[in-house]
């Protein structure tokens, strides 16, 4: 099979080559999924550097985090999602620009029937991240404040697009007009060119110094120590993504700032485990059960239905195409999710 393999740590491009390899096999609890696409994510361009990531992954091995694609095989307790399409997060987050993909029964769900297989692979993680965070994690509530940052990103416009679903009033930062735009188009009522304009100011301003009851922050870095000066009394911080930090968030941020602010500082992650090895939950990973995962992909899927969130696909490559592809994203070039068309 056709895989997008990275061969030596580096920029993206440089990299990245389609290889041949084995069709892999399905162990216990594991299905094989036929690629139809699959998307690309922030996390697989610290992975060619060789960045510090959550799951470290020395070369070589396959890029691919979440894929939407038809079961083709199961290894026990999965036969039923045999000939089911399916989007889902791959093994360890790796291995899905490939022909063929092994992933986690808990990882995997239903396609939504009504977006194609380049909507459905930017469908899941983006909106399962967004929703764990804004409604799980920060319980936003309708009428209060809702920022974002990298609002312009998968995540982020799956973000915009449910806080206005709860009717929440969304601020949004994006570095360009053409971003900032595209956060407007989703119905942030305020969106923030960040490479212009000082978003704690423009925040405060537009709330009235209140600030945001809620801020989403998909970008880390310096964004996190200047949306401290902007959270509302007993608002909430969530720590979601690292796109504009070097260190990737593995470097610790002074906490006696959060004082005076009165705050919460929340962590998400997106992943579902019933059954979680006592070595992992030892290494600090405590995430959510499938039940979980169940009722917001059941609650996305209505707002789907609704016509109240769609994914956003602005760019459909190769496989061939898909390392320079990530050269575009890490250089801040791309909006909304790029999808990277395996099967035919």
């Amino acid at each position: 099979m056709r895989a997008l393999r990275v061969l030596r740590n580096g920029p993206p491009g440089e990299v990245c080559e389609v290889a041949n390899l084995p069709v892999p096999e399905p162990g216990p609890g594991q299905l094989r999924i036929r690629v139809a696409a699959g998307s690309l994510n922030f996390n697989d361009i610290d992975r060619c550097h060789g960045r510090a990531t959550t799951i470290p992954m020395p070369p070589p091995f396959t890029l691919g985090m979440d894929v939407c694609g038809v079961v083709d095989a199961a290894g026990a307790g999965g036969a039923a999602w045999i000939g089911r399409r399916v989007v889902a997060i791959t093994q360890l987050a790796q291995g899905g620009l490939a022909d063929y993909a092994i992933a986690p029964l808990g990882t995997v769900f239903d396609a939504p029937e009504g977006l194609d297989d380049a909507e459905a692979t930017a469908f899941l993680l983006p909106f399962h991240t967004a929703h764990l965070a804004l409604f799980r994690r920060g319980r936003l509530e309708a009428g209060e404040t809702l920022l974002v940052h990298a609002g312009a990103s998968g995540v982020g416009t799956a973000a915009i697009q449910l806080g206005v679903a709860r009717g929440a009033q969304v601020i949004a930062t994006a570095g360009g007009a053409a971003k900032t735009s595209l956060c407007a188009e989703l119905g942030a009522e305020l969106a923030i060119d960040h490479t212009a304009q000082d978003f704690v100011a423009a925040v405060l301003d537009h709330t009235r110094d209140v600030g945001a009851h809620v801020v989403c922050d998909l970008a880390g870095g310096d964004f996190a120590l200047r949306s401290w000066r902007c959270v509302a009394r007993e608002g909430r911080y969530l720590c979601v993504g690292f796109a504009a930090d070097a260190q990737n968030g593995m470097t610790g941020r002074p906490l006696r700032p959060t004082c005076p602010g009165n705050f919460s500082i929340v962590g998400v992650m997106l992943a579902y485990f019933d059954d979680l090895p006592p070595a992992i939950r030892r290494m600090g990973m405590n995430p959510f059960g499938r039940d979980v995962g169940d009722a917001v992909h059941a609650d996305l899927l209505r707002l789907l239905d609704e016509k109240k969130i769609r994914p956003v696909v602005t760019r459909r490559v190769s496989l061939e195409e898909a390392g320079r592809a990530l050269d575009d994203h890490e250089q801040r070039r791309t909006t909304g999710r790029t999808a990277v068309i395996v099967g035919g």
